[in-house]
């Protein structure tokens, strides 16, 4: 049974027509060092061979149907779930084998709501390609920057999504960038640099095959929380945005060579 110091963690993967690479993100939670994983994935009806894997695979909990896409299946995911704490992890990506132990161990020594770090991007083989870090927690930077928080390695505990709220199906590839922003104003987050999962980069996916998509709800959701970082309305207009924009990132570069030395 799980125990205060090793709480239930459950990971929710959304799928739909992923076969050539869900094993990998299936083996990567499997072979977790921590030993409270429930896993689940939730498939919109693939027909690629996606279930098959998913009837030979161990220890997971499966559903297949159809849905509304990828945000939809995540918050389906996160009412079957019983953990404490929560996760979403894709079907193209994966964890290292200690990562939710060491996510557990940041929350419980950290206090915070969310903990997250570093996201290894990697190519379609699985080959290194470069390491995205994160910074310690900084809301402007993150607001009027740049998305620093990897995804694949952000875990929550289950009374900040209840505060928060689900995931926004109407911000279908910026939705995450989104619930950081509001999960803010409702709870800690801490960076965790020795946390790592990997980011898998591939003509099909979202970020790549969307990226315009990408930028259009980004900017839709800055100007939706613009005033939570206190900038005045001046600065949304264009060039001020930009300029705005280029120095948070700059913010963020420095963070980065800070916590380096």
């Amino acid at each position: 049974m799980p125990t205060t110091l090793q709480p239930m963690v459950t990971i929710v993967t959304p799928s739909f027509n992923q076969s050539s690479f869900l094993p990998h993100t299936l083996a990567s939670v499997r072979g977790q060092d921590y030993p409270n994983v429930e896993h689940i994935i939730m498939d919109g009806g693939s027909t690629d061979g996606t279930l098959e894997i998913l009837q030979a695979a161990p220890g997971i909990i499966w559903v297949s149907e159809k849905d509304r896409g990828q945000v939809h299946a995540i918050n389906k995911g996160f009412q079957r779930a019983t953990g404490e704490i929560l996760a979403w992890l894709n079907s193209d990506d994966t964890l290292n084998p200690d990562t939710i132990r060491l996510a557990v161990t940041a929350l419980q020594r950290t206090g915070a709501d969310l903990v997250y770090g570093d996201v290894e991007i990697i190519n379609k083989n699985g080959t290194p390609l470069k390491l995205s870090r994160g910074i310690p927690f900084d809301y402007r930077v993150l607001l009027y920057g740049i998305n620093y928080i990897g995804q694949q390695t952000a875990f929550f505990r289950r009374e900040l999504l209840t505060k928060a709220g689900p995931l926004r199906e109407e911000y279908d590839n910026g939705f995450d960038y989104e619930l950081w922003l509001r999960m803010a104003l409702h709870g800690r987050l801490a960076y965790t640099p020795e946390l790592r999962a990997q980011i898998r980069l591939h003509p099909t996916a979202k970020s790549v095959a969307r990226s315009a998509v990408t930028h259009r709800d980004r900017e839709r959701i800055r100007e939706e929380y613009w005033s939570q970082g206190g900038r005045a309305q001046f600065w949304m207009r264009q060039p001020m945005r930009q300029i705005l924009n280029y120095w948070y990132r700059l913010r963020r570069q420095l963070a980065i060579r800070s916590s380096s030395t």
